[in-house]
């Protein structure tokens, strides 16, 4: 069914039936609309007149003294919004500096209802010297009381239970979820709450420190004496702000400590493993070496290969490294080099063999011309 607007014929049945009757009810054609709307705007005007009675006054104008009179609304004049000059004129030539402003007028205290003479500027709304008193004095306890609150209310640090932390870094630290130094590293949760917490941090720190620069251990041995990855160890070192070693730095702990590295290096020239003829299983690093230890064997001189780690101070780079001496013979107390002409660093090899000599160590260095009859045109150069 379609339905239509009983007063203006127009389709609504698509519409709602809020809608339907709003339609309806404000539609043009409806004759009851307009006695609607012209009933609304007397019933307006009468409440506006009875809140709001108009009052006829005569008064004189303060620019020419003319008598004029005016229609103002009783409120509106008790506030003082009123026309005071006959025309637009006489309003802009006034200005209140024409005014005695030593003239005073009659007032009440909005308190307690006396009577007060105040000046003709000043407006209305004025207490008595009493009731000014009385409210300065409700303000103060006021105030005092909302200090009273907030310092009930003070916010304590959970860590180091203080209002305002001596070192915020720490309890920012701390205060973490996953806290590190919590699960891994042993810090101790009684003393949370108090200033003894940054002792035991500094402790934690300390023994960190300790481990990684005076026993030299690794990020991977730091893992397996605390059981953590090597994520973890790193973002903490970062955070601690504890500089890490370099590659050549954590090489040299390395082979200082005698760890073998063999099984990560790969020189270009030819290597592998040699049996002694005292049942040994030495490195070497080039076939010339092969032959200088196969003719120790043949001799039957006792010897190690790369077992001494000796500390030399490099005028190249111009910082300490480690020596790793190719051939130890204790019985001598001699050090053996094995170098060829076209891979021989002098000025290196001379920084190593003051090292050397000032540990005590009688030195030989084999320098060889490169081909296949290396140790028949060799140099020795003792020291």
């Amino acid at each position: 069914m379609v339905k239509k607007c009983k007063y203006c014929n127009k389709d609504i049945s698509n519409l709602t039936s809020a809608k339907k009757g709003y339609h309806v009810a404000n539609c043009d054609a409806n004759p009851n609309y307009r006695l609607n709307i012209e009933k609304r705007s007397i019933t307006r005007s009468k409440n506006k007149r009875l809140k709001n009675p108009i009052i006829k006054l005569k008064l004189k104008c303060l620019n020419c003294d003319k008598d004029f009179e005016i229609d103002v609304i009783e409120s509106y004049y008790k506030k003082g919004k009123y026309k005071k000059c006959c025309c637009e004129k006489c309003a802009k030539t006034y200005s209140s500096n024409k005014l005695n402003r030593n003239k005073t007028k009659n007032s009440h205290c909005k308190e307690c209802g006396n009577e007060l003479i105040i000046n003709i500027l000043s407006s209305d709304n004025v207490y008595c010297e009493k009731c000014r008193i009385i409210k300065k004095n409700k303000s103060k306890k006021l105030v005092e009381n909302k200090t009273k609150v907030e310092n009930k209310t003070k916010v304590v640090c959970k860590i180091c239970g203080d209002d305002i932390c001596e070192r915020p870094d720490v309890c920012r630290k701390l205060r973490q979820k996953n806290n590190i130094y919590k699960k891994y590293l042993g810090l101790d949760i009684s003393k949370f709450g108090s200033n003894e917490i940054y002792n035991e941090f500094d402790r934690i720190v300390d023994k960190i420190k300790n481990d990684y620069f005076e026993k030299e251990l690794s990020f991977s041995e730091i893992g397996k004496k605390y059981k953590m990855n090597f994520q973890t160890i790193n973002n903490m070192f970062k955070t601690l702000n504890i500089k890490s070693r370099s590659f050549s730095e954590a090489v040299n702990i390395v082979i200082k400590n005698g760890k073998n590295i063999h099984d990560n290096f790969h020189p270009p020239y030819k290597n592998g493993y040699h049996i002694t003829w005292m049942g040994n299983i030495v490195h070497y690093r080039s076939n010339y070496e092969k032959e200088y230890y196969c003719i120790l064997d043949d001799k039957k001189i006792e010897y190690s290969v790369e077992t001494l780690r000796l500390q030399y101070y490099d005028t190249q780079k111009q910082k300490n490294r480690i020596a790793i001496p190719d051939i130890y013979i204790k019985d001598n107390n001699e050090i053996i080099e094995i170098k060829s002409k076209w891979t021989l660093d002098e000025i290196n090899m001379i920084d190593k063999i003051k090292a050397y000599k000032k540990l005590g160590y009688n030195v030989k260095i084999i320098i060889g011309e490169g081909n296949r009859n290396f140790f028949k045109n060799a140099n020795e150069r003792v020291y």
